[in-house]
């Protein structure tokens, strides 16, 4: 994977070098995250509007991101569907529902990284934008569900309880 890190007062072979370390430094699970949302995004983005991803990017292309990912695009026409569409046929987007929110606070934090990568500020860091961001991920919340269908209860946590001693271990011999 190419980071896509380049400052301009690098000479090739410092890019290079300080690409390396990034590379080193960052766990594999990260590098193989970015990698999919760095091609998630510059799929979405040449779908969107028929060009490469810029540097640093501007806001109004990251609030349509952020739009067109926080509505479910079932019962939708019209651009963001047919980009939906696009993403779809090439395997880089499973549905026309709307991702999950953690799918796409990742994906906009990777994004942030790359601008961060190259020394920019971030589009996502602009108050209208962080605030729809804010408003999409409250929008998206699904409910709480219950985490086990047989909870402990207090009659059972008692009797753990009873159990335990004074000890550090809490467990008696």
């Amino acid at each position: 994977m190419i980071l896509p890190i380049a400052p301009p007062a690098l000479s090739a072979a410092e890019a290079e070098a300080l690409t390396d370390l990034w590379r080193r430094g960052t766990p594999e699970n990260t590098l193989r995250a970015w990698e999919r949302d760095l091609a998630y995004i510059a799929a979405w983005k040449f779908q969107a509007y028929g060009e490469a991803l810029s540097w640093p990017e501007s806001e109004a292309v990251a609030l349509r991101f952020l739009l067109e990912h926080a509505q479910d695009l079932t019962a939708a026409a019209g651009p963001a569907r047919e980009v939906a569409e696009a993403l779809i046929a090439t395997g880089l987007r499973r549905s026309l529902a709307c991702p999950a929110p953690a799918t796409l606070d990742r994906r906009i934090a990777s994004w942030r990284a790359f601008h961060r990568m190259k020394n920019l500020s971030s589009p996502f860091q602009a108050p209208l934008v962080a605030e729809a961001r804010g408003r999409a991920r409250r929008a998206a919340a699904r409910p709480r569900q219950r985490k086990s269908a047989n909870p402990v209860t207090r009659e059972v946590l008692e009797k753990l309880l009873a159990t335990c001693d004074a000890s550090h271990r809490g467990l008696r011999d």
